[in-house]
């Protein structure tokens, strides 16, 4: 199934099930999708991305930060492409979530420091976000903003599949959260 169709029927479940109140974020690739949502006045991405081979290089070099690309540059086969994935999904997730414009702010949000110990470029504000790798073919991550009045810190992403979804249960590859402001 072409994957706007299969995004596109995930959102059309969640409608079924009941509205769907607040923010809205849908991903798809490789003909599987994910959604998140999130309560009104929250801000929230989402990305999904098989894990594919890439020029990893090249397109490091046109959505990373200089210290992204020097963390990639240090790393060798899967190692590298699952860290490529964390970083996309992070940036696509906020692409959609705070509203950014792609793909000129790619380079401006993801991850500082080493692979092994990351820490959070966002936004302005106080942002969360998860990564996860589904199986060994998959990476997906969330991004998320509550308002300023609202405690966000006991939120976790749940996951929640389709009868018919035959992806393995996502494993943690990372969380984190930004300063405020």
């Amino acid at each position: 199934m072409q994957d706007w169709k299969v995004s596109r029927a995930l959102l059309q479940h969640l409608r079924r099930a009941g509205p769907v109140p607040g923010a809205t974020s849908l991903s798809h690739s490789g003909g599987h999708a994910v959604c998140a949502t999130a309560p009104p006045g929250w801000k929230i991405g989402i990305d999904l991305e098989a894990i594919r081979p890439r020029n990893v290089d090249g397109l490091a070099q046109w959505v990373c930060s200089p210290v992204e690309r020097e963390a990639l540059a240090d790393l060798q086969g899967e190692a590298r492409l699952q860290h490529f994935y964390r970083l996309w999904t992070l940036k696509e997730a906020f692409i959609k979530g705070a509203g950014l414009d792609f793909p000129a702010d790619m380079a401006c949000v993801g991850l500082s420091g080493s692979p092994e110990s990351p820490l959070l470029r966002a936004p302005g504000g106080a942002w969360q976000a998860c990564s996860y790798r589904i199986g060994s073919d998959w990476v997906a991550s969330v991004v998320w903003q509550a308002p300023q009045d609202r405690a966000a810190d006991a939120v976790a992403p749940q996951w929640i599949c389709l009868p018919a979804c035959t992806l393995p249960p996502p494993e943690p590859f990372g969380r984190w959260r930004s300063d405020s402001d």
